[in-house]
């Protein structure tokens, strides 16, 4: 879905609706499982400056793989969006301190490509929230430990060493 961004801006329009998640290459490879679509709902506007403002909101229920135990993990990832719309290099360095700036060469811009960025932003680092209590990291170290005492004998090459050495 394409938006033309100065027609939404000037007359104060809302984009809602459900994007496909197939349409979202780089957020798709940081998740494990995903929801059929994300939910999107932005509001457009247009500043004392003649910029264009993009405020919303984007969300998307998946599981992410958690870090320690490698389990995955039920999540909604929410990005909040706030930004300008700029078109020159000068004009986001310039505001990029102030601001989130998303950099624009058309007129018509992809939904995807304006909240894409926000979304991969919002994946949380840490979905386990239980650390060292977590049931699939304490599950994982026992299937560890049970597969070290049923291994085959340890193999010790210096054993005979000492026996060795006295001769």
């Amino acid at each position: 879905m394409n938006i033309v961004l100065r027609d939404y801006a000037r007359n104060g329009r809302r984009w809602e609706g459900q994007v496909p998640t197939s349409e979202f290459v780089r957020l798709t490879t940081d998740l494990s499982q995903y929801g059929p679509s994300v939910a999107v709902c932005i509001d457009f506007s247009i500043d004392e400056n003649s910029r264009i403002h993009v405020k919303g909101e984007a969300q998307l229920d998946g599981s992410i793989d958690c870090h320690r135990c490698s389990a995955a993990i039920r999540t909604t990832i929410r990005a909040e969006i706030d930004a300008v719309i700029v078109r020159s290099d000068d004009v986001a360095r310039e505001l990029a301190t102030d601001c989130d700036v998303i950099l624009v060469s058309d007129t018509a811009v992809s939904v995807v490509d304006l909240i894409e960025d926000d979304l991969i932003m919002s994946i949380p680092w840490r979905v386990c929230t239980s650390g060292d209590d977590c049931v699939n990291l304490r599950a994982s170290r026992r299937r560890l430990q049970m597969a070290r005492r049923d291994s085959v004998q340890t193999h010790l090459p210096f054993r005979n060493l000492r026996d060795l050495l006295k001769q």
